[in-house]
C-alpha cells in the first residue's frame, strides 16, 4: 500500500495554514495535532494492527481535519492574534526549545531518566566493563542525565557540553543533588563545533539525538573525531527517516511554525500531560529534525575517518527498533531510530 496519507497530510497542512491567526484557533491546531499524534503512538505501540497502518494513518489526518473543520466553525472565535515566533536558523530555533524542556524536570524525574539511559545502555551490553575507566566527552549533554549514567556505569570522567546556558546550570546543579565530585563530571557552555580541548582526548563520545538539529552536521562529526583517540568509540542517536510518526511530527512542526513553543508547552501543562510525555510532545510538535538512513549517515562518516559501524538499540516501547515481533514495523517505523556504535580510524 501507497503513502496516501502524505497527499493527505498536504491537505491538512493547506487547511491550517489558512485558518485565522487567531490563539483560538492556535490552541485548537494544537490540540488537534496533540490528539492525532498521540493516536498514532497507540497504533505505533500495538503489535496486533488488525488493519495496514498507512490506512489508519489516513483516517487519523481526516479526522484531524474534521476537528479543525469544527473549530472553524466556530462565531464566537476571538480576535487576538496568535503570538508569532522568529523565523531562524535550525540552531537559533532550538535554543530556547530545549532550555525550557531540560530545566523542568524535578530530581526524581530526573533520575527516572538515568534510569532510563540506564537501561539503554544495559540492552546494547554497554555496561561496566566497557565503560570503566574510560575519558568521555557528551556533545549536546542537555540537562546531563545520561553523563551521570555513563559515569555510574564506571566512566573515570565525563565532559558534557551544551549551547544552552539555562540547561548547563541545571546540569551542574545536579552534582551537588547527586553528591557527584566535581572531578567526576564537569559541565560547561560550548559549541560542538569548536571544544576547547587537545586533540585525541577522550576514549569515548556522545551525541544523543542533537546533530539532527545542527546546521552544519558533518562540521560537528569532524569536531568529534578529532577529539577521539585513534579507535576510540562514539555513541550517536539521529533520526531515521520514513517513519508514520516522523511523517506527523514533520507536518505538525511546519502547521505551528508560527506559534511559540511557549504556548505548546503551556498547553501541555494545563491538558496535565507526564513530564516526560510533555517533553516528547513538546520536542516532536516544535523541533525540526534533519533525519536520514542508516546507509546515507555511514557512508558519511566512513568518509569523515569513522568506522566499524554498529546499529545499537533504543531499548523502550516508544523507541523505534525494527524488531522481528511486528510484522508492520517496517512500515511504521522505516529507517527506525538510528542508534550507532562506531569507532574513530
Amino acid at each position: 500500500m501507497n503513502k496516501d496519507y502524505l497527499t493527505t497530510l498536504k491537505e491538512l497542512k493547506k487547511f491550517a495554514n489558512d485558518l485565522p491567526k487567531t490563539r483560538t484557533m492556535a490552541i485548537a491546531k494544537i490540540n488537534t495535532l496533540i490528539k492525532m499524534n498521540m493516536c498514532w503512538e497507540k497504533y505505533q505501540l500495538d503489535k496486533n494492527l488488525k488493519e495496514h497502518p498507512f490506512k489508519l494513518t489516513n483516517d487519523l489526518v481526516l479526522t484531524a481535519i474534521d476537528d479543525l473543520k469544527a473549530w472553524q466553525s466556530i462565531s464566537f472565535c476571538d480576535a487576538g492574534l496568535a503570538v508569532k515566533r522568529q523565523d531562524n536558523a535550525m540552531e537559533s530555533q532550538h535554543h530556547d526549545l530545549f532550555q525550557a524542556l531540560w530545566v523542568s524536570f524535578n530530581k526524581e524525574q530526573y533520575a527516572e531518566r538515568i534510569e532510563l539511559y540506564n537501561h539503554r545502555l544495559g540492552v546494547n551490553n554497554l555496561n561496566n566493563d566497557f565503560f570503566y575507566g574510560k575519558k568521555i566527552i557528551d556533545m549536546g549533554c542537555g540537562h546531563g542525565n545520561f553523563a551521570h549514567s555513563m559515569l555510574g556505569y564506571g566512566a573515570s570522567y565525563v565532559l558534557g557540553i551544551d549551547y544552552g546556558e539555562e540547561s548547563i546550570d541545571y546540569a551542574n546543579k545536579t552534582l551537588d543533588e547527586f553528591n557527584i565530585p566535581k572531578d567526576r563530571i564537569q559541565f560547561r557552555v560550548e559549541s560542538v563545533y569548536e571544544v576547547q580541548e587537545p586533540d585525541n582526548s577522550f576514549d569515548f563520545a556522545v551525541q544523543n539525538g542533537v546533530f539532527h538539529h545542527l546546521d552544519d552536521e558533518d562540521k560537528a562529526y569532524k569536531e568529534m573525531h578529532r577529539l577521539l583517540k585513534p579507535d576510540g568509540y562514539a555513541w550517536i542517536y539521529t533520526e531515521g527517516e520514513g517513519s508514520v510518526a516522523r511523517d506527523l511530527f514533520h507536518v505538525s512542526v511546519q502547521i505551528l511554525s508560527d506559534i511559540p513553543p511557549d504556548v505548546v508547552q503551556e498547553n501541555l501543562r494545563h491538558l496535565g500531560f507526564t513530564i516526560n510525555k510533555r517533553y516528547h510532545l513538546g520536542d516532536g510538535l516544535s523541533a525540526v529534525y534533519r533525519a536520514t538512513s542508516f546507509k546515507k549517515l555511514s557512508e558519511r562518516l566512513e568518509k569523515i575517518g569513522f568506522y566499524d559501524f554498529k546499529r545499537q538499540l533504543g531499548g523502550m516501547d516508544t523507541d523505534l527498533d525494527i524488531l522481528g515481533d511486528d510484522p508492520w514495523a517496517q512500515e511504521k517505523f522505516g529507517e527506525g531510530d538510528i542508534r550507532i556504535l562506531m569507532r574513530k580510524r
